[in-house]
Formats: structure tokens, sequence, C-alpha cells
């Protein structure tokens, strides 16, 4: 059986809900969804013990779970729920900024997959959760698995070197960010698309709308980044942008 789980507390009540079930009608995908189950009104901050017993329940059947985490006490139902290393994809809803770099130490187990928002506004919302449930119902995803991590290369813009955690990179989508263990070079091997500019970044020069006149900020679809971009790279960029198509899962480490 194929299971979602719904914290509704995730997003202003029922609206997860329904976004997520106008989702399965809208993808086709309510014939491979055997049961949604919700819980509502969550006061104990520091189990969500009704979310955590569900999943240990059923633990093989419950492919997919939408929760929100509003404070750092909340993070305990986290690392249980990463105990039990269930292989179900985890949206995670903040609208805590300080909680961004907490939850994207969770990426760096190869055993928890999970993307964060950070966001009230219902588009996004709605795009991400239709997303989750594309990857994991649905074949349609052109997906790249690092560290046992999936990102859609429609939306990767780049990876670069992390600073904070050694021996790990940040790969950058349009809509997230998670940690990566390994190299550059490793990354490179396995999609030789993407661009090296300077040390320790590398790009997909199909998501660089421009280059500012200071040659320092690179203009990707929904992200500015701050670099030394080399001279000549305009006319690199252009003879580069190509249209990337795949329908492999390419997996790195």
């Amino acid at each position: 059986m194929n299971r979602i789980l719904i914290d509704a507390d995730f997003y202003a009540g029922n609206r997860l809900e329904r976004f997520v079930l106008e989702n399965e009608e809208e993808l086709g995908i309510k014939d491979k969804v055997d049961a949604t189950m919700v819980f509502y009104n969550h006061q104990d901050i520091y189990n969500h013990q009704d979310i955590y017993k569900y999943l240990q329940i059923y633990l093989e059947e419950v492919k997919t779970c939408f929760i929100k985490i509003a404070q750092k006490e909340e993070l305990e139902i986290l690392k249980k729920m990463q105990k039990l290393e269930s292989k179900a994809f985890f949206l995670i809803y903040t609208d805590n900024p300080d909680l961004k770099d907490e939850l994207l130490n969770f990426t760096t187990s190869p055993l928890w997959t999970q993307m964060t928002v950070a966001s009230d506004a219902d588009t996004e919302i709605r795009e991400m959760i239709k997303k989750v449930l594309l990857y994991c119902f649905t074949n349609e995803l052109t997906i790249v698995e690092i560290s046992g991590y999936p990102i859609s290369i429609d939306s990767l813009l780049y990876i670069e070197a992390d600073k904070t955690h050694r021996n790990y990179l940040r790969a950058i989508t349009k809509d997230n960010e998670c940690l990566v263990r390994g190299t550059i070079s490793d990354v490179k091997k396995k999609i030789p698309h993407l661009i090296s500019i300077g040390r320790g970044l590398i790009v997909d020069t199909n998501k660089i709308r421009r280059i500012e006149e200071d040659g320092l900020t690179l203009c990707f679809e929904q992200s500015l980044k701050k670099v030394k971009a080399p001279i000549g790279l305009q006319k690199r960029i252009k003879g580069t942008q190509k249209t990337f198509k795949t329908n492999k899962i390419i997996t790195l480490f």
C-alpha cells in the first residue's frame, strides 16, 4: 500500500490537505494512493506523537510525509523519525527563518530525503507539493540523486563547496538546497554539463539569465549569486547554453 501522511499544521489548517488532494486529482495518481492520513491540532511541540506512531506502524507503506516544524524543540520529532530509517519523502514546512540551517543539516543523511519550504505563498506551497508527488508517484521528473537526495535537473542552479561542513557541497535549486557529501570533481564526472567558475563552484549556465556589469553577480532564475566571474564567461555561456535532456536517474557517490 502507498500512504501519504499529513500534519495539518503544515500550512493553515486544511489548506495543505486540500492542496494534496487537488494535486492527486490533477496528476492522475489517486489510484496509486491507498490512504491519505491527516493529523490536526498538534499541541505537543516536542514530539507530535500521533504522527510518529503512525509512521512507525506503517513504516514501509508511507511514501510521502508533509509536516510543519515551527520551533527548535520540534526538531526532536524529526530526529526520532530519522531513527526509524523511513524511506518516505519528507516535505517540511517552516515559517521560522532561524531553523533553515538546522533543517538543512538533516539532508546530510542518505536515509533522510526531504525538502524544506520557507514561504507562506499558496502558489509556492502548491508547486512544491506537486513536485514531491510527481517524484514519489510518477516518473515524469528528470532526477539526479546526490548522496541519496533527489534533485530535479530542471531546478538545479549551482553547486558550491560548503564553508561550514567539511567534505560537503551545497546544492542550490530554484526552490531548495541540500548538503551533499563529495567533491566538485565527483559531481563534474556525473553531471558534465555543469561549468566550473573559479574554485569550488559549478553552475548550470542554462539557468543564468545575465551577468551584471560589475562582473561579480550571476543572476539565475529566482536566485542571485555573488562570484568573481571571468571576463570571457559571457561568451562561454552563450556557447554552452543548450538544453540538457536525460531520462536517467544519475546517482552520485
